[in-house]
């Protein structure tokens, strides 16, 4: 394994530079996946989207949650109106540092190999690492190519341990990110990122077909029509397009043992650490380029 003592920490995105993302995620396991698609999608001028990788909840969902996941990003970008590679991505590591090949995994490497080490390709993973790290390791040299940012957010239980569903869904990956040597992002919020089905049907619901598509699509699960229902992963992409919406900071990379426990006395680097996420500018700025997308102002900074 690569020496991640040696591993350089990313840079705060810039919003006025475009940056070149790669989205792998579990769409179907979550609501919030949708949305953080969508606000992805319609803030061109910050992205520059290569495409998405369809991620496996295997844990939760068995074998068939990558063909899910592979169905709600089409859902989603035919709601936008728009058309993005797919690939499909493979099951969960076996082994430590053994890869799995898939589609997935070869779509990471090519788009990878397209980017330079002076302008890296974003890879934004926000359901198990699976993909994202058998790329790493079948094709070792892309870790100067790329910058991976993980949605990893256990807010309650850090530095400690952690309880995110994207580590239990591929241990292995996740230890394997932490202790390789890629440029790596460790996004740990967005819990309060919370909205009532009364809001969303009135800021979300007129904002065209998209819009309308993600609050009815909060109807096919009783729990994505809770008021207390959170919209994590529209964070990881709010704060790539506005860095001031959370805070961050330069931490060691600690090892992950297999119970999910921090150890921080065995590191790997150092990693930017990203946290205590704005949660009102947070959806305005979704629901502004959503309006801008649908041609109007509605939902933006209402109450």
């Amino acid at each position: 394994m690569s020496d991640a003592k040696a591993r350089t920490v990313p840079s705060i995105p810039n919003p006025r530079k475009r940056l070149p993302l790669l989205i792998d995620t579990d769409a179907a396991n979550e609501i919030d996946d949708l949305y953080a698609i969508a606000l992805a999608v319609h803030s061109p001028a910050e992205l520059a989207i290569e495409g998405f990788v369809a991620t496996h909840f295997a844990a939760r969902s068995g074998p068939e949650s990558t063909r899910e996941s592979f169905v709600a990003i089409e859902e989603t970008l035919a709601a936008a109106g728009m058309s993005f590679p797919i690939a499909m991505g493979g099951d969960p590591m076996c082994y430590p540092q053994v890869p799995q090949k898939s589609d997935g995994a070869q779509f990471i490497i090519d788009a990878a190999l397209r980017a330079s080490p002076d302008e890296p390709l974003m890879v934004l993973v926000l359901g198990a690492a699976s993909n994202t790290a058998s790329a790493l390791l079948l094709k070792p040299e892309i870790a100067d190519r790329i910058v991976v940012m993980f949605h990893g957010r256990s807010e309650t239980t850090w530095p400690e341990r952690s309880t995110q569903f994207n580590i239990y869904g591929d241990i292995l990956a996740a230890q394997y990110l932490l202790e390789s040597r890629v440029p790596l992002i460790w996004f740990d919020t967005g819990t309060a990122l919370t909205a009532s089905m009364e809001e969303t049907a009135d800021r979300l619901a007129p904002l065209g077909d998209l819009g309308a598509f993600l609050h009815e699509y909060r109807r096919r699960n009783a729990w994505y029509q809770e008021s207390t229902k959170g919209f994590f992963d529209l964070g990881d992409v709010a704060w790539l397009i506005d860095p001031t919406l959370c805070e961050n900071s330069v931490i060691n990379a600690p090892t992950l043992t297999r119970w999910m426990y921090f150890d921080h006395e065995k590191t790997h680097g150092s990693m930017r650490f990203v946290g205590n996420i704005k949660v009102k500018p947070t959806w305005d700025l979704f629901y502004q380029r959503l309006a801008s997308a649908a041609g109007g102002s509605r939902g933006v900074g209402d109450e």
